[in-house]
C-alpha cells in the first residue's frame, strides 16, 4: 500500500508521468511516506545512500548517465543543507537533478521544534527553482511540480530544481492502492524539425571565415553534438576541443596537442558548449584577443571568458552549428594550428592513465576528478573505432564535475553513472587521494554497483599544490595547505568489503576485473608499500 497523502501521490505521479524513473533514497522519518510509495511504485528505480551529500553527487551521476533527470529524496532538517555542494554542481554543468525535501508544517518551524529550519529556498542560487508544496491542494501541487520537471528537463539550460514537501501528522497512514493520473504538462519552442545538416551542402554563403576558430567545451550527454554536424562544419572552420568535449577525435584538434608558444592570433572566436580546462588556450587568447568573440550557450547567458566577448547567441547547439555552417563561404581555407612535438607522456601518471585508456573498452565510462588528474587526463590518446553498420564511432566517454570544479562528490558521482549503466558496461574513476577520501562514504552505497573501478593516485598530499608557490613554511602550515596524509585506500576497501589491488603492475588486472575493485598506486615514497592482497581476504 502507498501512502494516503494527497500531496505526496500527486507530486510522485506528476514525476512518473513525465517518465522519470530514477531515485536516490536516503533514510529518515519525516521523508518515509515518500521513501515507501516510491519504492512500493514499479516503475522507479531505487537506489539507497546514507550520507546525504554522497546521495547529490550519486543523482548526479545517474542523470549524466541516462540523460534524464534523477530525484534525491531527503528528510528534514539539515538533511537538505548537505545537498548544496552537488546543487552548485549540477547548476554550473546544467544537470536535470531534482532535490526533494520532507518538511515540518511551516508554523512548527523556530519554534523549538527537532529538524525544523526555513527549507523553501535553501538551496539559494544554485536551483533554477525552489517550490513548497501546499499540504491539502492538489492542483497547485500538481502545477508546481510540473514546473520544476520543465524548469529541469526541457527549458535550456538544463539544471537543478528544489521539491520541498510540508507533512503534518498523521504521515504513517498507507491506504492508497495506486498513484493517480496526473496532469502533465508539456513544453514546446518550435513544430520545425531541425534541418538534415547533408541538405545544408546546397547552400552557398558568403562569408570568409578563413581566420577563425571553434572551440568546444566540455559537453554531457544531453547536449552532445551529432557527428555529421560537426563533420560539415569542421570542413571549412578550425575546431579545437579537449577530451571533455566528448565528440569524435578526427573532427577537432586537441588543445594539449597545440604548441601555444607558435600559435597566431585569429579575427574571430566561438566558443561553444561548458567549462574549458587548458590554461595555454586560455592565456593565449586573453593575451591575444580576437577582435570578435561570440559565446554560444542555451541561456543566453554572459561568458565573457577572454575578457573580449562581442555577442552571445541564444541557441541550441545544433541549429548553431547548422546556422553557422549556412553562414560559411565554401572557399574558406582552415586554419593550420601548430602542433607540439611531443605530448606530456613523460609523467608518470600521464602515461598510467594513457595506459589505461588504451586498454579498457570503448564503451567505458570514465569520470575524472578535478585538479591534477583532469589535467593530466587532457594529454592522453583516445582510440576510437568505426561501427559500420551505425556508420558512427565509438569511444570511452568523459565526465567531470567542471561545473564548479570541486574536489568533492567524485566518488558518489562515479557511484551514480555506474547504477545507470548496464552492468556489463564498465565504469572508471581516475581520482587523487583527497579526492578519495573526502568521499569514501560514496561506498556505503547500498546495493554498490559492481561494474565500478576506483583508480587511486596517493603521493600523501594534494599534488596540485606542487605547482603553486607556496613559500618555505613549517610543517603545520604545510600539512595544512598541502592537506598532507599517511592514508591508504587499503582500509577504506577492507571496511566495505571492496577488492583491493596495489601497484601499476596490476593495471591489466584491475582492468579485467569483474567486480567493484580499486587500484592504488603509491608515490614519492609518502606511503609505505604493502604486500599485495586482496583487502577481502585481508
Amino acid at each position: 500500500m502507498l501512502s494516503s497523502n494527497k500531496i505526496i501521490l500527486e507530486a510522485l505521479a506528476v514525476l512518473k508521468e513525465h517518465g522519470i524513473k530514477d531515485f536516490v533514497l536516503c533514510p529518515g522519518s519525516r521523508n518515509a511516506p515518500i521513501v515507501h510509495t516510491i519504492c512500493q511504485t514499479k516503475e522507479f528505480r531505487t537506489h539507497r545512500a546514507t550520507d546525504e551529500r554522497c546521495a547529490g553527487f550519486m543523482a548526479l551521476g545517474l542523470a549524466l548517465a541516462t540523460g534524464k533527470p534523477a530525484v534525491v529524496v531527503v528528510t528534514s532538517g539539515s538533511a537538505l543543507a548537505n545537498l548544496y555542494p552537488s546543487a552548485c554542481e549540477a547548476f554550473y554543468q546544467h544537470v536535470p537533478v531534482i532535490f526533494v525535501s520532507a518538511d515540518r508544517p511551516q508554523a512548527w518551524i523556530g519554534q523549538m521544534d527537532g529538524q525544523t529550519m526555513p527549507q523553501e529556498g535553501a538551496l539559494g542560487k544554485m536551483v533554477k527553482m525552489s517550490a513548497s508544496l501546499p499540504e491539502t491542494d492538489t492542483w497547485h501541487a500538481n502545477r508546481l511540480v510540473n514546473e520544476a520537471v520543465l524548469e529541469a528537463q526541457y527549458k535550456l539550460p538544463y539544471g537543478p530544481v528544489h521539491i520541498n514537501i510540508p507533512l503534518s501528522e498523521p504521515i504513517y497512514d498507507f491506504t492508497a492502492d495506486t498513484l493517480p493520473r496526473a496532469r502533465k504538462i508539456e513544453y514546446r519552442e518550435t513544430l520545425l524539425p531541425l534541418q538534415d545538416p547533408w541538405e545544408l551542402e546546397k547552400d552557398v554563403p558568403a562569408e570568409d571565415w578563413s581566420n577563425s576558430v571553434l572551440i568546444l567545451g566540455q559537453a554531457t550527454p544531453m547536449d552532445r553534438l551529432h557527428p555529421n554536424i560537426l563533420l560539415l562544419t569542421s570542413k571549412h572552420i578550425t575546431v579545437i576541443g579537449e577530451n571533455l568535449c566528448n565528440q569524435e577525435t578526427d573532427l577537432y584538434t586537441n588543445a594539449s596537442d597545440i604548441d601555444w608558444s607558435k600559435m597566431k592570433p585569429v579575427e574571430r572566436v566561438l566558443t561553444l558548449g561548458g567549462h574549458i580546462v587548458n590554461k595555454e588556450l586560455k592565456d593565449f587568447f586573453r593575451k591575444n584577443k580576437p577582435k570578435e568573440h561570440w559565446h554560444i550557450s542555451h541561456d543566453g547567458a554572459v561568458a565573457d571568458l577572454f575578457g573580449c566577448q562581442t555577442a552571445v547567441i541564444k541557441s541550441d547547439y545544433a541549429k548553431a552549428l547548422n546556422d553557422i555552417f549556412r553562414d560559411i563561404n565554401r572557399k574558406s581555407k582552415k586554419l593550420e594550428l601548430p602542433l607540439k612535438e611531443s605530448t606530456d607522456t613523460n609523467n608518470k601518471r600521464t602515461a598510467l592513465i594513457q595506459e589505461l585508456f588504451d586498454n579498457i573498452p570503448n564503451t567505458s565510462l570514465v569520470h575524472l576528478a578535478n585538479s591534477s588528474t583532469i589535467r593530466l587526463a587532457q594529454h592522453a590518446r583516445l582510440k576510437e573505432y568505426f561501427d559500420k553498420e551505425k556508420h558512427t564511432s565509438r569511444r570511452p566517454y568523459i565526465f567531470c564535475n567542471r561545473g564548479i570544479n570541486g574536489i568533492e562528490g567524485s566518488i558518489s558521482t562515479t557511484v551514480g553513472i555506474a547504477m545507470a549503466a548496464p552492468q556489463h558496461q564498465k565504469v572508471f574513476a581516475i581520482v587523487g587521494d583527497l579526492s578519495f577520501f573526502y568521499d569514501q562514504n560514496a561506498f556505503w552505497a547500498s546495493p554498490l554497483p559492481q561494474n565500478l573501478h576506483i583508480l587511486v593516485f596517493n603521493d600523501g598530499h594534494g599534488g596540485i599544490f606542487n605547482t603553486l608557490p607556496v613559500p618555505d613554511a613549517p610543517d603545520t602550515s604545510r600539512q595544512a595547505i598541502m592537506g598532507e596524509h599517511n592514508l591508504s585506500a587499503r582500509h577504506v576497501a577492507m571496511l566495505h568489503n571492496i577488492r583491493y589491488l596495489e601497484g601499476e603492475e596490476n593495471m591489466h588486472e584491475f582492468i579485467n576485473s569483474e567486480e567493484t575493485t580499486i587500484l592504488e598506486i603509491k608515490e614519492n615514497g609518502k606511503q609505505k608499500t604493502e604486500p599485495k592482497v586482496d583487502a577481502r581476504r585481508g
